[in-house]
Protein backbone atom coordinates (compact mmCIF):
# COMPACT_ATOMS: atom_id res chain seq x y z
CA UNK A 1 0.00 0.00 0.00
CA UNK A 2 1.18 3.30 -1.10
CA UNK A 3 0.76 6.37 1.56
CA UNK A 4 -0.42 9.44 0.26
CA UNK A 5 0.77 12.82 1.91
CA UNK A 6 -1.84 15.28 2.94
CA UNK A 7 0.50 18.10 3.56
CA UNK A 8 -1.38 19.29 5.80
CA UNK A 9 0.12 20.21 9.01
CA UNK A 10 -1.59 21.39 12.43
CA UNK A 11 -0.11 25.33 11.94
CA UNK A 12 -1.01 25.38 8.18
CA UNK A 13 -4.60 24.28 9.31
CA UNK A 14 -4.82 26.84 11.89
CA UNK A 15 -3.74 29.97 9.60
CA UNK A 16 -6.36 28.66 7.26
CA UNK A 17 -8.79 28.49 9.95
CA UNK A 18 -7.93 31.81 11.80
CA UNK A 19 -8.41 33.60 7.83
CA UNK A 20 -11.13 31.78 7.63
CA UNK A 21 -12.29 33.58 11.06
CA UNK A 22 -11.79 36.70 9.97
CA UNK A 23 -13.01 36.86 6.37
CA UNK A 24 -16.21 36.17 8.28
CA UNK A 25 -16.27 38.71 11.03
CA UNK A 26 -15.59 41.29 8.29
CA UNK A 27 -18.59 39.86 5.77
CA UNK A 28 -20.48 40.25 9.00
CA UNK A 29 -19.27 43.91 9.78
CA UNK A 30 -19.78 44.98 6.01
CA UNK A 31 -23.20 43.08 6.43
CA UNK A 32 -24.55 44.85 9.63
CA UNK A 33 -23.30 48.28 8.45
CA UNK A 34 -25.63 47.94 5.67
CA UNK A 35 -28.62 45.89 7.13
CA UNK A 36 -28.37 48.94 9.87
CA UNK A 37 -28.52 51.95 7.04
CA UNK A 38 -31.49 50.05 4.93
CA UNK A 39 -33.79 50.01 8.57
CA UNK A 40 -32.61 53.45 9.58
CA UNK A 41 -33.84 54.86 5.96
CA UNK A 42 -37.16 52.63 6.27
CA UNK A 43 -37.89 54.03 9.76
CA UNK A 44 -37.43 57.31 8.53
CA UNK A 45 -39.55 56.96 5.89
CA UNK A 46 -41.80 54.69 8.15
CA UNK A 47 -42.07 57.73 10.36
CA UNK A 48 -42.63 60.46 8.02
CA UNK A 49 -46.02 58.03 6.97
CA UNK A 50 -47.07 57.84 10.43
CA UNK A 51 -47.06 61.67 11.03
CA UNK A 52 -48.64 62.52 8.14
CA UNK A 53 -51.30 59.89 8.85
CA UNK A 54 -52.26 60.56 12.34
CA UNK A 55 -52.27 64.11 11.20
CA UNK A 56 -55.34 63.65 8.65
CA UNK A 57 -57.06 61.38 10.89
CA UNK A 58 -56.33 62.38 14.37
CA UNK A 59 -59.57 60.42 15.79
CA UNK A 60 -62.77 59.21 14.21
CA UNK A 61 -64.77 61.83 15.69
CA UNK A 62 -63.25 64.45 14.22
CA UNK A 63 -63.81 62.80 10.81
CA UNK A 64 -67.43 62.29 11.56
CA UNK A 65 -67.48 66.43 12.42
CA UNK A 66 -65.37 67.30 8.92
CA UNK A 67 -67.99 64.98 6.89
CA UNK A 68 -70.58 66.60 8.72
CA UNK A 69 -69.68 70.21 7.90
CA UNK A 70 -69.34 69.09 4.06
CA UNK A 71 -72.17 67.58 3.79
CA UNK A 72 -73.92 71.04 5.44
CA UNK A 73 -71.84 72.89 3.27
CA UNK A 74 -73.11 71.16 0.16
CA UNK A 75 -76.35 72.84 0.92
CA UNK A 76 -75.50 75.89 1.64
CA UNK A 77 -73.54 75.68 -1.95
CA UNK A 78 -76.27 74.36 -3.92
CA UNK A 79 -79.07 77.00 -2.12
CA UNK A 80 -76.45 80.05 -2.86
CA UNK A 81 -76.06 78.52 -6.84
CA UNK A 82 -80.32 78.65 -6.24
CA UNK A 83 -80.28 82.21 -5.25
CA UNK A 84 -79.43 83.68 -8.66
CA UNK A 85 -80.77 83.03 -12.33
CA UNK A 86 -79.03 81.72 -14.89
CA UNK A 87 -78.40 84.27 -18.05
CA UNK A 88 -79.67 81.92 -20.71
CA UNK A 89 -82.86 80.33 -19.32
CA UNK A 90 -83.60 83.53 -17.08
CA UNK A 91 -86.64 84.63 -18.84
CA UNK A 92 -88.19 81.41 -19.85
CA UNK A 93 -87.96 80.57 -15.96
CA UNK A 94 -89.49 83.59 -14.21
CA UNK A 95 -92.27 83.77 -16.75
CA UNK A 96 -92.87 79.88 -15.34
CA UNK A 97 -92.50 80.80 -11.79
CA UNK A 98 -94.49 84.28 -11.69
CA UNK A 99 -97.12 82.49 -13.92
CA UNK A 100 -97.33 79.82 -10.90
CA UNK A 101 -97.73 82.53 -8.04
CA UNK A 102 -100.63 84.21 -10.22
CA UNK A 103 -102.81 80.83 -10.59
CA UNK A 104 -101.50 79.86 -6.42
CA UNK A 105 -103.04 83.51 -5.77
CA UNK A 106 -105.96 83.43 -8.41
CA UNK A 107 -104.38 86.51 -10.64
CA UNK A 108 -104.15 87.09 -14.11
CA UNK A 109 -101.53 88.20 -16.10
CA UNK A 110 -102.26 89.82 -19.20
CA UNK A 111 -98.63 90.30 -20.45
CA UNK A 112 -95.41 89.98 -20.10
CA UNK A 113 -92.03 92.74 -21.15
CA UNK A 114 -88.44 91.66 -21.08
CA UNK A 115 -87.16 95.44 -21.46
CA UNK A 116 -84.95 97.23 -19.58
CA UNK A 117 -87.69 100.12 -18.15
CA UNK A 118 -86.14 103.56 -17.31
CA UNK A 119 -84.86 104.70 -14.59
CA UNK A 120 -87.81 107.02 -13.42
CA UNK A 121 -86.43 108.00 -10.13
CA UNK A 122 -83.24 109.96 -10.48
CA UNK A 123 -81.08 107.47 -8.40
CA UNK A 124 -78.59 105.19 -9.27
CA UNK A 125 -79.30 101.89 -9.84
CA UNK A 126 -77.84 99.04 -7.33
CA UNK A 127 -75.12 96.68 -8.34
CA UNK A 128 -73.71 93.81 -7.07
CA UNK A 129 -70.41 92.58 -8.32
CA UNK A 130 -70.55 89.43 -10.58
CA UNK A 131 -74.10 89.82 -11.24
CA UNK A 132 -76.81 91.14 -13.64
CA UNK A 133 -79.43 93.15 -13.27
CA UNK A 134 -82.47 92.38 -15.61
CA UNK A 135 -85.95 93.85 -15.30
CA UNK A 136 -89.26 91.87 -16.52
CA UNK A 137 -92.29 94.00 -16.38
CA UNK A 138 -95.73 92.46 -15.90
CA UNK A 139 -99.52 93.65 -16.50
CA UNK A 140 -101.83 91.76 -14.21
CA UNK A 141 -105.67 92.00 -15.03
CA UNK A 142 -107.52 94.55 -13.05
CA UNK A 143 -109.25 94.76 -10.39
CA UNK A 144 -107.76 92.58 -7.78
CA UNK A 145 -108.17 91.20 -4.65
CA UNK A 146 -105.76 93.15 -1.89
CA UNK A 147 -105.28 89.56 0.09
CA UNK A 148 -104.22 88.03 -3.37
CA UNK A 149 -102.02 90.62 -4.10
CA UNK A 150 -100.23 90.84 -1.09
CA UNK A 151 -99.71 86.49 -0.94
CA UNK A 152 -98.27 87.27 -4.68
CA UNK A 153 -95.95 90.25 -3.93
CA UNK A 154 -94.17 87.64 -0.93
CA UNK A 155 -94.54 85.03 -3.04
CA UNK A 156 -92.36 86.91 -5.37
CA UNK A 157 -89.85 88.43 -2.84
CA UNK A 158 -89.45 85.09 -1.14
CA UNK A 159 -88.66 83.31 -4.36
CA UNK A 160 -85.49 81.52 -5.55
CA UNK A 161 -84.32 82.55 -7.54
CA UNK A 162 -84.10 86.08 -6.17
CA UNK A 163 -86.92 88.58 -7.51
CA UNK A 164 -87.46 92.26 -6.14
CA UNK A 165 -90.63 94.21 -6.78
CA UNK A 166 -88.75 97.53 -7.92
CA UNK A 167 -91.82 99.52 -9.62
CA UNK A 168 -95.60 99.30 -8.63
CA UNK A 169 -98.48 102.09 -8.55
CA UNK A 170 -101.39 100.98 -6.95
CA UNK A 171 -104.94 102.94 -6.45
CA UNK A 172 -108.25 102.01 -4.90
CA UNK A 173 -110.80 100.28 -7.18
CA UNK A 174 -114.01 101.84 -8.18
CA UNK A 175 -116.38 101.30 -5.34
CA UNK A 176 -114.58 98.50 -3.44
CA UNK A 177 -112.35 98.53 -0.06
CA UNK A 178 -111.44 95.06 -0.69
CA UNK A 179 -109.87 95.38 -4.75
CA UNK A 180 -107.22 97.41 -5.78
CA UNK A 181 -106.08 98.52 -9.75
CA UNK A 182 -102.57 97.97 -10.05
CA UNK A 183 -100.27 99.39 -13.22
CA UNK A 184 -97.85 96.84 -14.77
CA UNK A 185 -95.31 95.70 -12.32
CA UNK A 186 -91.65 95.81 -12.60
CA UNK A 187 -89.39 93.20 -11.41
CA UNK A 188 -85.58 92.85 -11.18
CA UNK A 189 -84.09 89.31 -11.49
CA UNK A 190 -80.03 88.96 -10.37
CA UNK A 191 -78.25 86.45 -12.95
CA UNK A 192 -74.95 85.52 -13.16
Amino acid sequence: MTKIKTGLLATSLRKMLVSAVFIVIILAAVGFYFAQDWLGNYAAQADTTTTGSSASGSSPQALTKLNEEITKNQVSGIKANSLVASSQNYQTQIIKDINKYAAMTNITIEDFNLSQPANTSGGATTTIAGLKSNFITITPSNPIPIKNLLQFFKLIETSLPKMLITGISISPSDGSNENVTIDPLTIEVYTK
